[in-house]
C-alpha cells in the first residue's frame, strides 16, 4: 500500500515521540511527554486532511508558516515568525528606511493596531490616533504580520507614500488613506505654568538623553516658583527603557525603578542613581490608553516610589520583553521572554495600569481637557490614597 508523505511525517514523529515517552517514563517525565504527542498526532491528521480534502491545491509552505504564526500571536501580540531574511535584519536591527509615518503598533483581534501617534508625524496629523486598525498596508491584510513585519511595512525613504485601509475608533468604516513617509521627530516636552504654583511637563516620549532634559525642565518650572506638578505621559511609548530609569530618577531616590521577570534568568533590578531627585514636590501623573512600555515603567514607578496619583483612563498593558531567538533553517520567532514588575511586585502586561482616579478623555463644555482638569483637582487636594499598580 502507498503511504502518502503526509502520512510519513506522522509515522516518523510518532515513532520519535514513542521513544521520547518511554524515555520520559524513565526520568518521571512521561505525561508532558505524551501531552506533546498528542498534540502533534492532531496536528498532523489535521494537516493530512487538509492537504487530501481541501478544494484546492495547497501550498504547504505557506500553510505551515501560517501554522507558526498562529501559534506564537496566540501566545501574546508580540510574538512573530520571521522569514531567513526577516531574521536577518531584526537581528541586526535594520530599518526598512529612513523615515516612517510615526506610530507605535501592537495587535489585537487579528489586526494591526495604533498604540500611539507622534506628535506631528505624517499619522498624527491624519488625524490616527490610539485604537485605530490598520486592515492593510499597501494593500497587504495585517492579518499575516506581526507587528515588527507591520513596522518595517511603513518605514521607507522620506517622501515615498504609503496606502492604508483603516478602521478608526469613531466610525466603523474603513476608509483609505495614503501617508507621506517623513524622517522620525522626536516626541515633544513641553514645560509651562498652569497656574501660580502648578506647573505641567507634557512628556511625549522617552528617546536618548530625555532624562537630563527632563531635569532641566523641572528646574525652569522651579525658577518660576513651580511647587506642584502634573506630568502628562498619555501619548508616551518610549521607546527607551534606560531612558525611562532615567526619567524616574529625576523624581526619586536610590533605589529600584522596574524588575525584570524572566523565565529562565529570573528576576533582575533595573535602579535609580545615587545622584538624588531633582524634584521632591507633589506629582500627579496623567495616564490613558497611549501609555504603554516604557511608558508604562516611569507612571508605575512614580506611583510605588514617588507616592504620585495615576490620573485618567487604564494604559495600554505593553510590559514584556522581547527576544529574537533562530531556528534551524536560518528563520527565527520573535517572542516574549520577560515581563515588567512594578517596584511593588505588580505586572501590567496584557491589562495595563489602572488609574487611582478614573476619568474618560474628552472635552467639556468649556473645551478644557477633562482629565488635564481632573489631575489639577487631585494635585489641589494634595492626592488621594493610592491603589496597586
Amino acid at each position: 500500500m502507498r503511504v502518502d508523505s503526509g502520512r510519513k511525517v506522522l509515522l516518523v514523529v510518532s515513532g520519535c515521540l514513542v521513544a521520547f515517552t518511554l524515555l520520559g517514563g524513565i526520568l518521571g517525565r512521561s505525561l508532558a511527554v505524551e501531552g506533546t504527542y498528542a498534540f502533534l498526532k492532531l496536528f498532523n491528521e489535521v494537516l493530512y486532511l487538509v492537504r487530501n480534502n481541501y478544494v484546492e491545491a495547497v501550498d504547504e509552505g505557506a500553510l505551515m508558516e501560517g501554522a507558526y504564526r498562529g501559534m506564537l500571536e496566540n501566545l501574546d501580540p508580540m510574538g512573530e515568525y520571521l522569514s531567513p531574511e526577516e531574521f536577518r535584519r531584526a537581528s541586526r536591527g535594520e530599518r526598512n528606511g529612513p523615515a516612517d509615518v510615526g506610530t507605535t503598533l501592537s495587535k489585537r483581534r487579528e489586526y494591526i493596531v495604533i498604540v500611539n501617534v507622534t506628535e506631528g508625524s505624517p499619522a498624527q496629523k491624519a488625524g490616527l490616533g490610539t485604537g485605530d486598525a490598520i486592515l492593510t498596508i499597501d494593500r497587504k491584510s495585517t492579518r499575516r504580520m506581526g507587528v515588527w513585519q507591520a513596522s518595517q511595512a511603513l518605514q521607507g525613504k522620506a517622501g515615498t507614500t504609503v496606502r492604508l485601509d483603516v478602521i478608526r475608533t469613531t466610525d466603523a468604516r474603513s476608509e483609505a488613506i495614503e501617508l507621506v513617509r517623513r524622517p522620525p521627530v522626536r516626541a515633544p516636552l513641553q514645560a509651562s505654568v498652569l497656574e501660580p504654583g502648578v506647573g505641567l511637563l507634557r512628556l511625549g516620549g522617552l528617546d536618548p538623553g530625555e532624562g537630563d532634559r527632563v531635569r532641566k525642565a523641572l528646574e525652569s518650572l522651579r525658577a518660576q516658583g513651580v511647587r506642584r506638578l502634573l506630568l502628562d505621559l498619555r501619548a508616551n511609548t518610549g521607546p527607551s527603557l534606560d531612558e525611562a530609569v532615567r526619567t524616574a530618577s529625576v523624581f526619586m531616590g536610590e533605589g529600584k525603578v522596574v524588575t525584570i521577570a524572566d523565565r529562565k534568568a529570573g528576576t533582575s533590578d533595573l535602579k535609580s542613581g545615587a545622584s538624588g531627585p531633582a524634584w521632591k514636590g507633589p506629582v500627579v501623573v496623567l495616564v490613558g490608553e497611549g501609555t504603554a512600555g516604557p511608558g508604562e515603567v516611569l507612571a508605575a514607578a512614580l506611583r510605588d516610589r514617588a507616592g504620585a496619583s495615576l490620573v485618567g483612563e487604564k494604559t495600554w498593558g505593553l510590559g514584556s520583553v522581547q527576544k529574537i531567538i533562530p531556528l534551524p533553517g536560518g528563520d527565527g520567532i520573535r517572542i516574549s521572554v520577560g515581563k515588567f514588575l512594578s517596584p511593588g511586585g505588580k505586572e501590567w502586561n496584557g491589562t495595563g495600569l489602572s488609574p487611582d482616579v478614573e476619568q474618560a478623555a474628552g472635552s467639556g463644555e468649556s473645551k478644557q481637557d477633562l482629565q488635564l482638569q481632573k489631575g489639577l483637582e487631585v494635585l489641589k487636594a494634595g492626592g488621594e490614597e493610592r491603589k496597586a499598580a
